[in-house]
């Protein structure tokens, strides 16, 4: 995991929900859960409140990653 994100970086649009990875890579919501509990797939950060934010680079690369394989 990395550093906490800003307020204003989440507005931004830096950093996407699991809903939002989801709806772009097509991984199921639980999928994502499975990952983040096996300590693989994308880094993310969790908020003290919970939520779950990852980096939309991160998510960004995976994307153009899959596309070259």
């Amino acid at each position: 995991m990395s550093h906490l994100p800003t307020p204003q970086a989440l507005r931004s649009g830096e950093w996407m929900t699991p809903r939002q990875v989801s709806a772009v890579t097509h991984y199921a919501l639980q999928t994502l859960a499975n990952n983040r509990n096996l300590g693989i797939g994308l880094p993310y950060v969790k908020l003290p409140t919970g939520r779950i934010w990852y980096r939309r680079v991160d998510v960004d690369a995976l994307i153009s990653g899959a596309a070259a394989a």
